[in-house]
């Protein structure tokens, strides 16, 4: 079985250190599926993607969307 190339979005909600309140960030791209991957597994890259760009360890997922990155057939 061949690797599977899918596209994400993520939506985060968390707080900034110093800052009152929450912040909410929406991060999108694109993750590829090695054979026998979950889509847990997958989730949790985006996840930790997702906080790793905004600089947060903490956050609340309140959006996620992965599906295949190729259109139609």
């Amino acid at each position: 079985m061949a690797k599977l190339e899918y596209h994400y979005v993520i939506t985060l909600q968390f707080r900034k250190e110093g800052e009152y309140g929450v912040a909410t960030n929406t991060i999108e791209g694109t993750v590829t599926a090695g054979r026998g991957a979950t889509r847990q597994e997958l989730y949790r890259d985006v996840y930790e993607r997702a906080c790793k760009a905004l600089d947060t360890s903490d956050a609340v997922t309140v959006f996620c969307m992965l599906e295949p990155n190729t259109l139609g057939g």
